[in-house]
């Protein structure tokens, strides 16, 4: 209903005009997903250590975002772009968009559809329908009212998501509160290496910082302070929600799948609680990892009928890769270090001037290739090795640029000429 008179501007960007409130909430739900609550379980069963600090890590890359808000908002708004990938293509000249678009999209297009498969499971569990039907139902909800609203229903429907959320994770804590698990050794890294240790407070960090929905939310709030008081604001608020799954995670949870985990441990009768807080926690992350990675329509020339109906193109796209795909997908959920190639070419684009478009492309695609291929072989290792394969890359194209890149842009090709003439 509220959607009926959006325009263009409101459904990429919410026209720039979030306030406080809806970005706290924004943040709320884009960092707590189905990774968030796997990842949490998995590691505190096996290492407390890695637990916390997981939890830790993540509210302080949320706090950094605070921090930074300010210069991302003003870079944004000095550039005319409202998303991480119209920011890189803006600063390095970055001739084909695409080749920017494509490595980042590739890892938040995976996110989104292993988020899509949980909530598939969710709903096969509570309702009479096949997988199949289930995956589709998923789609089909999120999909539609993404479509419907773009990234202004994906802000306003935040709020009711994200006090869901609260409440599920504060009535799921209080019950959970008594009775400290049995650990002989906090310090003790499992089955993990001392290396993964160092990359979750090094790199998780980061992460929190290039997720592209954070950086929108940095990026079109209504004002500078108004996102950078909402990060701080928020990350307490995730920090709670984390340290209540971690929790349970150190009570010897992890071996059961998160759903079941929520019922078994809600108090009796709210079993109901769980269903409708992960199905808020997996909707509200998939519309904000939808949406900005379709602001670099800003600038064309296409409806909002056109706009509406990509973002149901995604959804349909995301469908098939998540039915092809099955289970092998929750692999992906250890891939939160890939996020930490896109570092080189984000910092070179606040701080950096004269850049080149080689150095960005090759870095975020040979990154993101290297970092997926490095997850399956060893984990312990991956972000490190990522981020400086990113980083040579990076620097190897800066020192020796392609001869392509080292002329100007065309558009400034013609002035020059005219001014010749």
């Amino acid at each position: 209903m509220r959607a009926r008179n959006a325009t263009r501007d409101d459904f990429i960007f919410n026209s720039g005009r979030t306030g406080l409130l809806a970005t706290i909430a924004g943040i709320v739900c884009g960092n707590i997903g189905a990774g968030t609550f796997v990842a949490l379980l998995l590691f505190s069963d096996a290492s407390p250590i890695l637990g916390v600090s997981l939890a830790f890590a993540y509210a302080l890359g949320l706090a950094i975002c605070g921090a930074i808000a300010p210069l991302v908002h003003r870079q944004s708004q000095h550039f005319g772009v409202h998303g991480l990938v119209d920011l890189i293509v803006a600063t390095h000249r970055v001739r084909h968009p695409l080749a920017v678009w494509i490595p980042i999209a590739f890892v938040f297009l995976l996110r989104t559809a292993v988020q899509l498969l949980a909530l598939a499971a969710i709903l096969s569990a509570i309702m009479p329908v096949s997988s199949l039907g289930a995956l589709l139902l998923a789609s089909a909800f999120t999909g539609i009212y993404t479509a419907i609203g773009g990234y202004r229903v994906a802000t306003e429907t935040d709020v009711f998501q994200a006090a869901i959320i609260l409440l599920g994770v504060g009535v799921l804590t209080l019950t959970n509160a008594g009775g400290a698990p049995h650990i002989e050794n906090p310090f003790d890294l499992g089955p993990y290496k001392f290396p993964l240790l160092v990359g979750v407070w090094l790199f998780i960090p980061v992460s929190a910082v290039l997720a592209i929905d954070n950086w929108q939310r940095m990026a079109t709030a209504r004002a500078p302070e108004v996102a950078r008081r909402a990060f701080l604001l928020a990350a307490p608020l995730c920090l709670f929600c984390y340290l209540g799954i971690v929790w349970l995670g150190l009570k010897g949870h992890a071996g059961e799948e998160v759903l079941t985990v929520l019922r078994e441990t809600m108090p009796a009768h709210w079993a109901w609680l769980a269903d409708v807080m992960l199905i808020a926690v997996l909707m509200s992350t998939m519309d904000t990892f939808v949406m900005p990675l379709l602001t670099s329509l800003e600038r064309t020339r296409y409806t909002l009928r056109q706009l509406q109906l990509m973002v149901l193109m995604l959804f349909v796209l995301l469908t098939v890769v998540a039915y092809a795909l099955g289970p092998l997908l929750n692999s992906i959920i250890a891939a939160f270090s890939s996020l930490v190639v896109f570092l080189p070419a984000v910092l070179a684009a606040l701080l950096l001037r004269n850049l080149r478009s080689a150095s960005a492309t090759l870095s975020l695609n040979l990154g993101v290739v290297v970092s997926f291929v490095l997850v399956g072989i060893d984990l312990n290792y991956t972000a490190f090795l990522g981020f400086g394969v990113a980083l040579v890359a990076y620097g190897v194209a800066w020192i020796w640029p392609l001869r392509k890149d080292s002329r100007p842009p065309a558009d400034l090709e013609s002035s020059f000429s005219a001014d010749s003439r």
